[in-house]
């Protein structure tokens, strides 16, 4: 794993859900912005990025739509996501890494970091990518992968 320590940028989320974190991993308060991000913090973050990875590839493989669509939080961003149904086969079941290489935004209701995910069972690492997650319901869903939006709405695919 790699972890790197990064200055925070202040940006905004617009949601009323309140902000708890997954009981998979550890507690921290993220109800006030702090300026740098620490190691234990970064490994809360990438916990949460590696169990929606897992469960999104676990989805993927198992061909069920429904949990798919259960990790991701926006409508438009989901529907061009389901275009992996199509085209993604797997010779077995999916293992994944991913690390967090520098965290853009922590908020209460929106993370935002530079990932790499490992595709170990494909010998297969991606670019790094700028993912972003939003808190609903009590658990962060991936919202958007890519460059173009971090945290500040409308997201890019709302119409």
């Amino acid at each position: 794993m790699r972890f790197v320590a990064a200055s925070l940028v202040v940006v905004g989320c617009s949601s009323s859900t309140p902000a708890t974190t997954p009981t998979s991993v550890p507690t921290t308060s993220t109800t006030t912005l702090a300026t740098t991000t620490t190691v234990d913090r970064i490994t809360e973050i990438e916990a949460i990025y590696q169990d929606l990875e897992e469960r999104r590839l676990d989805a993927l493989y198992r061909g069920d739509r429904e949990a798919f669509r259960a990790v991701h939080v926006d409508n438009g961003y989901l529907e061009r996501s389901m275009e992996l149904f199509d085209v993604v086969e797997f010779d077995g079941p999916p293992k994944v890494d991913v690390d967090v290489i520098r965290v853009i935004h922590d908020g209460a209701e929106c993370i935002a970091a530079e990932t790499v995910v490992d595709r170990t069972d494909r010998q297969v690492t991606s670019d790094p990518t700028v993912e972003v997650l939003e808190l609903r319901g009590g658990r962060w869903l991936i919202s958007f992968v890519g460059t173009g939006w971090i945290c500040n709405g409308p997201h890019p695919f709302d119409t």
